[in-house]
């Protein structure tokens, strides 16, 4: 399923269920195309409020609270202005949204529970997101959706990360051959496809030369993460760079300016390969260019608990929460990088992705009420379980 925002036109067309909202005070300005809302949700006094927190203040995460939804947008300064009592009400609703949620506003129905309710795998989760605060000091690349969670969770930790830039990539042209990797050219970008993307690489400072100029100036290497399982997606994005850096000329300059760290689940792979007899470390694939300079860039990966991974990317109503659908047949259609979710709203985008795509209209889907309410749901339980912990900063701005 393909899974695109329509924040101002809902296209979802599944059946709503009434929903009740919580004693809350929620302010549309306009009927259909509103994005503020009142705060005094919170029922929070003013003493509890971060500083530069506003009430009223316009959501500037591309979100529309559609009217059909229970819970409100929901981020570090929204659960730091929170009471106890408030904390208590949306810990009950975290633990019974399955219950009342309509099935037909989700995407995966194997997943009929919310995340990361244990605190094992509380604990587990944690463990990987700490990972990334080794790299508070780099700039980091968080190569599509799968990292997401743990990236924002690293973010409002203490001594945790101050930030991380978020580069749509969907699909892969790199496949396995008798002697490796092999570029298969005719599933590749087309020039003008490629040209769209460095330039919405250079709007985002994720393209080469910014890469470069940080590790001269800083001594510091842009870490680039993803979820690694055979690495053809990361590969087939270090194609594209590296094609970009040698077009400019600093090909070699950009491989000594890159650090690779990938995320993912031995027990998965011995899942998907049963009959092996040795599942070795997933590693990315060197692309055509970058092969010369294989030993120059260097790799970690960290393996991530299989109930945390089962959880947390083979739960499609976890991954699609944060989420782009951006294979390079898009690339020159909508620019991601637009709105702060990295989601479509735009009907005619969407309709045109569909041809594009040669997909039928019938199996595309907005970001439904449901899916936003987990989204937020789940952001809600892990800043309340850091700040359980003492984990939680004390001070960090998510609405920059």
């Amino acid at each position: 399923m393909l899974i695109l925002n329509n924040s101002y036109s809902n296209i979802y067309a599944g059946k709503t269920k009434n929903r009740n909202f919580y004693n809350a005070t929620l302010t549309n300005n306009t009927s259909n195309t509103a994005d503020n809302y009142t705060l005094s949700f919170y029922n929070s006094s003013r003493n509890s409020v971060p500083v530069d927190f506003k009430y009223n203040t316009k959501i500037s995460f591309g979100e529309f609270f559609d009217p059909n939804r229970t819970i409100p947008h929901i981020d570090y300064e929204e659960y730091k202005a929170m009471t106890e009592s408030t904390k208590k009400r949306f810990r009950k609703k975290y633990n019974e949204f399955m219950k009342a949620v309509d099935e037909e506003e989700l995407v995966d129905l194997k997943y009929k529970y919310m995340p990361l309710k244990e605190n094992r795998d509380m604990e587990n989760f944690i463990k990987i997101s700490k990972i990334y605060t080794k790299y508070k000091d780099n700039p980091i690349i968080c190569l599509g959706r799968s990292p997401k969670w743990f990236l924002n969770t690293a973010l409002w930790m203490k001594d945790g990360i101050n930030d991380y830039k978020f580069v749509a990539f969907s699909k892969f042209w790199y496949r396995p051959d008798s002697h490796g990797y092999k570029r298969m050219d005719s599933m590749a970008p087309t020039p003008k496809e490629e040209t769209a993307y460095r330039n919405y690489l250079k709007r985002i400072k994720a393209d080469p030369k910014t890469i470069v100029d940080n590790m001269e100036k800083t001594g510091k290497k842009t870490i680039i993460t993803d979820y690694i399982c055979s690495g053809k997606g990361a590969c087939s994005f270090l194609d594209v760079l590296s094609r970009y850096a040698d077009d400019l000329g600093i090909l070699e300059k950009f491989a000594k300016s890159i650090q690779i760290v990938g995320i993912g689940s031995m027990d998965y792979m011995e899942e998907l390969n049963p009959f092996a007899e040795y599942i070795s470390i997933p590693r990315v694939p060197m692309p055509d260019k970058l092969r010369p300079y294989k030993n120059e860039i260097k790799q970690e990966y960290y393996d991530i608990d299989y109930r945390v991974f089962e959880e947390m990317l083979l739960n499609q109503n976890t991954n699609e929460c944060r989420s782009t659908y951006y294979p390079h047949e898009t690339w020159t259609i909508y620019r991601p990088d637009q709105f702060k979710t990295g989601l479509i709203k735009d009907l005619k985008k969407v309709k045109e992705m569909a041809k594009k795509l040669k997909t039928k209209k019938d199996s595309m889907s907005s970001f439904t009420p449901a899916m936003y309410d987990f989204r937020n749901l789940l952001n809600f339980h892990i800043l309340d379980e850091l700040d359980k912990r003492d984990l939680l900063k004390e001070t960090h701005r998510s609405k920059m």
